[in-house]
């Protein structure tokens, strides 16, 4: 089994070696990648391969430049990794012996991830091996105390969730945690709460080993983030209420919303205990309005009568607010008005037509006291703010006060920032550390996400479009193009598995963004006329920002006919993906076809089929209720049901005969040479 070992470090080089030591006495690790979390000095590199005893190559040592905690090294980590299995360990934990029996168990198995035993040493205090009480108690419940391998039920899973959220007790599929966009939250501590409880939601296979895997140190004293009581504590707010969206989100986990709340309920009781005196008022406001703004009112009535103590605990170390002195939500709202708006797309939804509008009307929209900033735009035809999209997560502070300082200079309450590459790249993008570096250098101004959705006939269709005009949704197209032929059905299966739901599923993208972000940052909107209040999407935008609602949409994006991307698709057969890049703009003018252009043809590879269309018609069925709740426009037209294209239905045709690839194939020789035309 290929593994890598991420191990977030901070200041820990000590224990860090003694653990690097123990992973090449029990040789398990193809790679490690260390997560440098600030530390001061800097972790080197020279003697990490020796200790590991593996070769540089094998051994990556990234660095943070200053501390931002284990759950963002960790992030950091996983965009690294190449390998089909990771592991998190913390420095100063140790691998046992069962590891590597564990990893020969699990050799040639599929499965999502893998949870595992585990020694506390806060059981070495008192002479016993292995977890804590609590936790081995509801292995035994879930029937997977003893085995050294199985698969786990639905049923056992309820329990095997509730055990301690550690990060290091488990062995992942790659894939997994990133066609479902899980990670850490990158908080100081309870990191860890939302990588374990998203990783049960979304897995459909679990494997269970009573192998004891690890050993881990719980240290007393000694500044470790298990002893803070500090006011970091209350940041677990963030990681529960994201969990708590996707339960709300999503019909197919009620089995998890007792268990859950139960745990959130139990850890609030935990930290109440120990947190300093000062902060428990705040502590029990943040409490009381998590679970009564959070909990289904059924669950939270069953956890008062069988969970009354820990509830109690949990909720009444302070007076019950009065209303009008109720905790703030977890964005707040600023006295002064101001406001920020990420318009994030989605992709082929209308953006450019937004970023068009906004530049082209800057001067009329920052006497309204709105800012579309300059500053960390393309200058080009675009104007969406793509670099700042682009930028690394170490230098979102300095382009968000470079921003803030135009938008104050022009005496602006509200800043709009535009970019679908945020959503196109989501999570992988750097949507999520820009929304905590606005909320950290911003807390007085209010944060909004906006996102446009689209009828899912039209979105698959434009999708692949785009992505045969210039790719989309980060799909490999040297794979794509280079595994067989192209088609439209190929680049929604090669979504499917990259995502882990259908693009066509607007659902999908929505519990995507809801599993991320507080319910009151995110608006998602449907760019279907039938269901706005304004003429036209531009129209809706700009009612939400409170602008004047222009009076025509403009200049909308060049249209690429159906035969010359029927051309584009067949060339890219032809030739590798670095030539059509290079010549992308001379075939976008040049003409192959001698015949005249059959404009309202469907291409046989280009648009969806009867099948794709029943497919999209049962998946609109299945969510049409759910997105009626969860979206601030309309639904009507995004959930409406095609019936497809002329008197044949989706009857689709091929728009290339002989003499089309002929000339096609001679281009691509002539163009590129015989070694590189396929």
């Amino acid at each position: 089994m290929n593994l890598t070992v991420i191990i977030p470090a901070h200041n820990d080089e000590a224990p860090l070696h003694r653990l690097l030591r123990h992973i090449r006495r029990l040789k398990f690790a193809s790679h490690i990648i260390i997560a440098d979390d600030g530390s001061e000095p800097a972790i080197a590199f020279g003697p990490l391969p020796a200790a590991a005893g593996l070769p540089p190559e094998r051994i990556t040592l990234l660095r943070q430049d200053r501390p931002r905690g284990a759950g963002a090294a960790r992030n950091l980590a996983l965009q690294h990794v190449a390998t089909d299995h990771v592991l998190f360990l913390d420095a100063d934990d140790l691998p046992l012996r069962e590891l590597p029996d564990l990893l020969r168990d699990l050799d040639g198995k599929t499965f999502d991830f893998c949870i595992f035993q585990h020694h506390d040493s806060r059981c070495g205090a008192d002479g016993r091996w292995g977890q804590m009480p609590a936790d081995l108690a509801l292995w035994r419940s879930a029937g997977t105390d003893v085995g050294a391998l199985s698969q786990v039920s639905p049923a056992a899973a309820v329990s095997l969730c509730q055990t301690a959220n550690y990060p290091w007790n488990k062995i992942y599929r790659t894939g997994f945690l990133q066609e479902h966009g899980i990670r850490c939250t990158e908080i100081a501590v309870h990191n860890d709460v939302e990588l374990h409880w998203r990783s049960f939601l979304n897995a459909r296979t679990i494997l269970a080993s009573d192998r004891v895997g690890v050993m881990h140190y719980v240290a007393e004293g000694q500044g470790r983030l298990t002893n803070r009581n500090g006011p970091e504590r209350l940041q677990v707010f963030t990681a529960l209420s994201r969990i708590s969206a996707e339960l709300r989100a999503r019909g197919d986990l009620g089995a998890f919303e007792v268990p859950f709340y139960r745990f959130a309920a139990g850890l609030l009781d935990w930290i109440g205990s120990f947190i300093r005196p000062d902060l428990r008022p705040q502590l029990a406001r943040q409490a009381q309005a998590f679970f009564a703004e959070e909990v289904p009112p059924p669950v939270r009535a069953h956890l008062a009568q069988c969970e009354s103590g820990r509830l109690a605990a949990a909720l009444q170390q302070a007076p019950a607010p009065a209303p009008e002195t109720a905790a703030p939500p977890a964005v707040r709202s600023s006295p002064s008005g101001r406001q920020i708006w990420l318009h994030i797309g989605l992709p082929k939804c209308g953006s450019t037509t937004i970023q068009r509008h906004m530049a082209a009307a800057s001067r009329d929209h920052q006497a309204r006291g709105v800012c579309y900033p300059q500053a960390w735009r393309s200058p080009d035809g675009y104007r969406n703010h793509l670099p700042l999209a682009k930028l690394p997560p170490r230098m979102l502070p300095r382009a968000v006060a470079e921003i803030t300082a135009e938008a104050l200079e022009r005496e602006c309450s509200r800043i709009v920032l535009s970019c679908e590459h945020w959503a196109n790249a989501f999570p992988g993008s750097n949507l999520l550390p820009l929304y905590e570096a606005l909320q950290t250098q911003l807390p007085d101004w209010q944060i909004r996400i906006a996102a446009y959705f689209r009828n899912p006939y039209d979105f698959a269709e434009s999708s692949y479009a785009q992505f045969v005009r210039a790719g989309l949704f980060q799909i490999n197209r040297h794979r794509f193009y280079a595994d067989g032929a192209p088609s439209i059905e190929k680049f929604l299966a090669c979504f499917e598995d990259s995502r882990g739901f259908p693009l066509y599923s607007n659902l999908g993208f929505a519990r995507m963004l809801m599993a991320h972000f507080p319910p009151e940052v995110l608006t998602l909107r449907s760019i279907e006329p039938l269901d706005l209040a304004e003429p036209d999407m531009l129209g809706d935008f700009c009612s939400l920002l409170g602008l004047p609602v222009p009076a025509r949409t403009g200049r909308r994006n060049r249209r690429v006919s159906n035969r010359k991307l029927a051309e584009l698709e067949y060339l890219q057969t032809l030739m590798d993906q670095n030539s059509f890049a290079r010549l992308r703009p001379q075939l976008m003018d040049t003409g192959f076809s001698t015949r005249p252009d059959p404009a309202n043809r469907r291409g046989t590879t280009l648009h969806i089929g009867a099948d794709t269309a029943a497919a999209i018609a049962r998946q609109i069925d299945s969510e049409r209720a759910q997105l009626q709740q969860i979206f601030a426009t309309g639904t009507a037209g995004l959930c409406e049901i095609r019936n497809g294209a002329g008197p044949e239905g989706w009857a689709r045709a091929s728009l290339l005969d002989d003499g089309d690839r002929a000339r096609l194939r001679a281009f691509a020789a002539r163009t590129t040479g015989s070694t590189a035309a396929r």
